[in-house]
């Protein structure tokens, strides 16, 4: 007879009334395996679901397991404590009445005898396998009825279709070439769609983050040029009027990572913000800015890279899990312009991993004079229509807004708020408070 593996630890049964070649029985308790000695298991004392995957050489030995338990209920609990832990073999309920008026294994053989214990397996249903699909059964969906976000430029969601949910794109290319600049005003949009967003940057502090952005959404034709009259620097704002227009336009839908937290750069701390945000907010599209200022609990290179591919996977598996969509700024291995994903971060891994790739590219005075734009945003990778592309951008730098050639400028929702209205008190002699 087969040598089978110690769960004792974690089970409890008689070894010696053990046969491999028959179901295993998990039953209510010890009085249920002291009746029914034969392949009967139940939890010891102080194990739990989650031991099953300490026991899985032993539960995978047999050819099935049949969850001998009269409350159903429980026993799908059971059978989907199995699933989790990774069984490998079918496991069985038992048929609806199959116990009667019977409350355990017990009961039935001490009423009937063996006979009316063998009686519970006959009829047993399968358990809804877990990780595993019969493909005729899987829902026929059209690629574009998905709730896809736009980007805002024609030209790259014609080539990608839109940013959809449950994937990662990494966006990436030289330092100071736009990569931020570009995902914020994408998050406007997002906003512009009606969507809530939520964005760690782990490089800005809260109210520079807000400076930027806001200018990418007020637009060229709402900030003002104004000069320091100590240093004499020049630079754009937003009129105070303005701003409130777009705090209250963003007010519930622009959520952004608080990095002044002692964790602030820390990925599960980063993730568990992320996953507030969806359950509390109903956030549907994510930013990290960027890969390299998240803080892993690493010293060597080595370690570093292979920190930055499971933070990316675990960002994967967010994304996929709460149906959202997450940009992930991840610098280039080299100075030079970027042509492949596999010149992105540390290792190749991080784009594997990546549903879309995409590079921006900042070009000096002479080519932009020649094209007629000053950069190029190019998708690398594209894993739903396998598309690539080369798309020139003009860069705005009073509003911080990139846009296509001779494109008109862009309205958000905010230019539609209606001024907030106060009512004019008049004057009668009285205090009015």
């Amino acid at each position: 007879m087969q040598t089978l593996f110690d769960a004792s630890q974690w089970l409890l049964y008689f070894p010696e009334h053990m046969d491999a070649r028959r179901s295993l029985w998990f039953v209510r308790n010890s009085l249920d395996v002291d009746a029914w000695r034969e392949n009967t298991v139940t939890l010891a004392t102080g194990a739990d679901f989650d031991s099953f995957r300490d026991c899985i050489p032993f539960l995978t030995a047999f050819p099935s397991v049949f969850i001998a338990l009269a409350d159903r209920q429980l026993a799908e609990d059971v059978a989907d404590g199995l699933r989790e832990a990774g069984i490998s073999v079918p496991v069985l309920l038992p048929r609806k009445e199959a116990f009667g008026r019977f409350s355990n294994v017990r009961e039935v053989f001490l009423a009937g005898g063996e006979t009316a214990v063998s009686r519970l397996i006959m009829g047993a249903e399968e358990h809804a396998p877990g990780g595993i699909l019969d493909l005729s059964e899987v829902e026929r969906v059209e690629p574009m009825d998905h709730p896809v976000v736009l980007s805002g430029v024609r030209a790259l969601d014609a080539a990608v279709g839109g940013f959809f949910p449950g994937e990662l794109s990494i966006w990436t290319g030289k330092r100071g070439c736009g990569k931020s600049t570009f995902l914020g005003q994408a998050l406007l949009e997002a906003i512009h769609q009606g969507q809530r967003v939520c964005a760690y940057s782990g490089e800005l502090s809260a109210w520079r983050f807000k400076q930027w952005t806001a200018l990418q959404a007020a637009g060229a034709d709402h900030v003002e040029h104004c000069e320091d009259s100590r240093s004499g620097k020049q630079f754009w704002r937003v009129p105070p009027e303005t701003l409130d227009k777009i705090d209250q336009w963003w007010k519930g839908r622009f959520f952004l990572y608080d990095n002044r937290l002692a964790a602030a750069s820390d990925e599960n701390s980063i993730l568990s913000v992320f996953e507030y945000a969806v359950r509390r907010y109903g956030c549907a599209v994510f930013l990290v800015d960027n890969l390299m200022s998240t803080r892993f609990s690493t010293s060597s290179d080595r370690d570093f890279y292979r920190a930055q591919s499971n933070f990316t996977g675990r960002l994967v598996e967010f994304a996929k899990k709460y149906e959202v969509h997450v940009h992930l700024v991840a610098h280039p291995r080299k100075t030079e312009r970027i042509v492949d994903a596999d010149e992105v971060g540390g290792s190749g891994d991080i784009t594997n991993r990546a549903d879309n790739v995409f590079s921006l590219d900042r070009l000096d005075e002479e080519r932009a004079a020649e094209k007629g734009y000053d950069a190029v945003l190019s998708v690398l990778k594209n894993r739903s229509f396998g598309e690539s592309a080369k798309i020139g951008l003009c860069f705005d730098s009073a509003c911080r807004r990139y846009h296509r050639p001779g494109e008109a400028a862009h309205h958000f929702g905010w230019e539609y708020i209606e001024p907030r209205a106060f009512t004019e008190v008049k004057e009668d002699g009285r205090e009015p408070f």
